[in-house]
């Protein structure tokens, strides 16, 4: 379905503030109701609700680095981010409604976490999937690989983002019928 500017704005004005609120409200809970680093058991040996908090990128990355760097390297890269997505969102060829939804999904999760880093520092994370904290281990030319069967915490913006670059990938390899 092919939208006008005008119905990309509006969609942009309700999804974006949405996901925004929505992962900031989820955030603020935990930060109420859980002390960092507590663990609350949803279901047993596979998803918990956590408080952690991320200083770096996906899965940790850079979080190393020293606040000094991490901080404004991850400000400039996220407004840079911002900036080229909302520019995009205005100036595509592809009209379709559900491109509009994935781009409004990606500014919205990436304000919110924008917003953790210029609140807090970090991020908060504190949905936790595993599998009964077992370790899996593969034996690859001699080598023994040995790795946590986990997914590291993430939080709303994160599941935003990345269920819009799913979404825009699969669109990618579907492109607009004739006329939309």
């Amino acid at each position: 379905m092919t939208i006008s500017n005008k119905e990309k704005a509006k969609t942009l004005a309700v999804i974006t503030p949405l996901v925004f609120l929505l992962d900031q409200a989820s955030k603020w809970l935990i930060r109420q109701n859980l002390a960092l680093g507590d663990i609350h058991h949803v279901l047993t040996g596979l998803f918990d609700i956590v408080h952690v908090r991320n200083r770096g990128a996906a899965f940790g990355f850079m979080a190393g680095l020293p606040e000094s760097v991490r901080l404004p390297f991850f400000f400039i890269v996220s407004f840079l981010a911002l900036g080229l997505i909302t520019a995009y969102f205005f100036r595509m060829k592809d009209g379709r409604r559900s491109v509009a939804v994935c781009l409004a999904l990606i500014l919205g999760g990436a304000l919110g976490n924008i917003w953790d880093r210029l609140t807090l520092g970090e991020v908060v994370d504190f949905l936790s999937f595993h599998w009964y904290d077992r370790i899996a281990n593969f034996r690859v030319a001699g080598w023994v690989l040995r790795f946590r069967l986990e997914w590291p915490a993430f939080n709303v913006a994160d599941m935003a983002i990345s269920i819009a670059v799913a979404w825009l990938m699969i669109l990618m390899l579907k492109p607009p019928k004739e006329g939309n």
